[in-house]
């Protein structure tokens, strides 16, 4: 063989090694993750129906999150509110919206069952998480 021909093989097989060894992590990952799911009252068919279930809330969310951010952004930046008030109003629309992203998500994909109360907490955690976003946006 040509080292052409042995250079493409040897990445095809690094490759391969390495798509092997996503695998095995992803499937030790399930086992655990579906446990805790259980716990919260989700349920799914296989791993790749919750992946797409993530990819399609984040898909249909990040127009959403856009339109979100941007009001209280505005009114802060006009000085209408506070950076107290503003963080408020962030956390509440961002939770809502990101909630009935996933409601409708959850609603559209009959493999993926879960609950309004893991619905809510993962809203609002990740309302909170984004908080910080606001940061500097009084000055502007």
């Amino acid at each position: 063989m040509s080292g052409k021909v042995k250079k493409r093989v040897a990445i095809l097989a690094g490759c391969a090694v390495l798509a092997a060894g996503m695998m095995a992590v992803a499937a030790s990952l399930d086992m655990p993750g579906e446990t805790i799911m259980r716990w919260f009252g989700a349920a799914y068919d296989s791993l790749s129906t919750m992946v797409l279930f993530v990819l399609f809330c984040g898909a249909l969310g990040f127009p959403v999150q856009i339109l979100v951010k941007a009001f209280p952004r505005a009114l802060l930046m006009l000085h209408r509110i506070s950076l107290k008030w503003a963080k408020v109003l962030l956390v509440v629309l961002d939770t809502a919206a990101l909630f009935l992203v996933m409601l409708l998500v959850d609603r559209l994909m009959s493999t993926v069952l879960v609950g309004y109360v893991i619905l809510f907490l993962v809203a609002l955690v990740m309302a909170v998480l984004s908080m910080d976003d606001l940061e500097g946006w009084e000055n502007r």
